[in-house]
């Protein structure tokens, strides 16, 4: 096959789903500053069934709710960090403990858009990813990263965002604050995802393509998955040791200052907030994905390593901080290029909760 054809059909590449790896991890330092959520510190814990009655119906039921919101009909809505029924719970305890639930399954195995067979299929992990995904529609003056097939605008995550935003409100209108700032983690989730240049665009950088492989397309296609997945969950790996080593004084706090902050975006609504995070994203996707091949080197190209089914620690991260390999001006750049995305994350995490303040939240 042709080169040029055989990069046109890189689309079909089979679309890994995570994000940040760790969304706890990083919303912590993104709200720590935002000092309205101190006002929410006496928020009482309600079972699911007793919000659904009150902000829908008597005999409305989870599976009603999961049936309404195309949600993986075996999801159970329930307290996962063993709260209970009329405990006091803070704010930012439920925005940090269920700002990952969106990972925890109920996006999975839907069968909802032709869309999915190039975004992750519909069976599996992967199955999420057209829900935790924005493609932006190609444009001929940013070619490569916003280059994907089919070319139109793909992926569900702006109109999740929104939709568990209205849901949010549709909670706190019913008296079920608890919901209500459940119901905003799903949202922020969303926002995160979109955050992370890997979910913004398909391929960062040309070094990902397996060019070794141009005359067979199958492994063309299976290849190129594969680098791409390699790099990408080393990437977010990385983070989520680079934060826990900053935490632990062990490494100058080069990404927990970039989460932290007071700043945010006077907006709208929670889809223009998503739409912004991915647009950003987006504009550093090129840079993180060179970024990432130069730190991370090209042992992520070689055929027999698979990062997302090895077991945990097969590749230690804190080599990456003493590498020989690297000057310091490429370890920099890297470092640079990741706070910058994750001072983003943290800007519309923030814009996120102010909107949802100043439209209902406000006391």
């Amino acid at each position: 096959m042709k080169p040029i054809l055989s990069i046109f059909f890189l689309c079909i590449l089979e679309t890994v789903s995570g994000a940040w790896g760790r969304h706890d991890l990083l919303t912590p330092f993104a709200i720590e500053d935002v000092a309205w959520l101190n006002s929410w510190n006496t928020i009482e814990v309600t079972s699911f069934q007793h919000f659904l009655s009150k902000a829908f119906a008597k005999d409305y039921k989870e599976n009603n709710f999961l049936r309404q919101y195309q949600l993986n009909p075996t999801t159970k809505v329930i307290f996962k960090h063993h709260e209970q029924e009329g405990q006091k719970m803070t704010a930012s305890w439920i925005l940090i403990h269920y700002v990952d639930e969106p990972d925890w399954g109920m996006d999975q195995n839907l069968d909802i858009s032709a869309d999915q067979k190039f975004m992750g299929g519909t069976k599996g992990p992967t199955s999420q990813a057209f829900r935790h995904l924005y493609w932006k529609k190609w444009n001929l003056k940013a070619p490569w990263r916003t280059f994907h097939i089919p070319p139109r605008e793909m992926g569900e995550a702006l109109k999740r965002a929104q939709i568990f935003y209205d849901l949010a409100q549709t909670a706190f209108e019913a008296k079920e604050p608890y919901w209500a700032f459940r119901f905003l983690a799903w949202t922020l989730h969303y926002i995160q995802d979109l955050g992370q240049p890997f979910h913004s665009c398909q391929l960062l950088t040309p070094k990902f393509i397996a060019w070794n492989s141009l005359l067979s397309f199958e492994t063309l296609i299976k290849r190129t998955t594969q680098i791409i997945s390699n790099y990408h969950f080393i990437y977010e790996d990385y983070v989520v040791f680079r934060i826990e080593e900053e935490v632990q004084n062990k490494f100058k706090k080069y990404f927990i200052s970039a989460l932290k902050g007071t700043t945010f975006m006077n907006s709208s609504s929670a889809y223009l907030i998503a739409r912004h995070s991915a647009d950003d994203s987006n504009h550093l996707s090129y840079a993180i994905g060179e970024a990432s091949y130069t730190f991370f080197g090209d042992q992520f190209l070689n055929p027999s390593i698979d990062v997302p089914n090895s077991p945990k620690g097969k590749f230690p991260l804190s080599p990456y901080e003493q590498s020989l390999r690297l000057s310091e001006k490429e370890k920099t750049i890297f470092l640079q290029n990741t706070a910058k995305s994750l001072e983003k994350t943290a800007f519309y995490t923030r814009s996120l909760l102010e909107l949802a303040k100043e439209e209902f939240l406000k006391k």
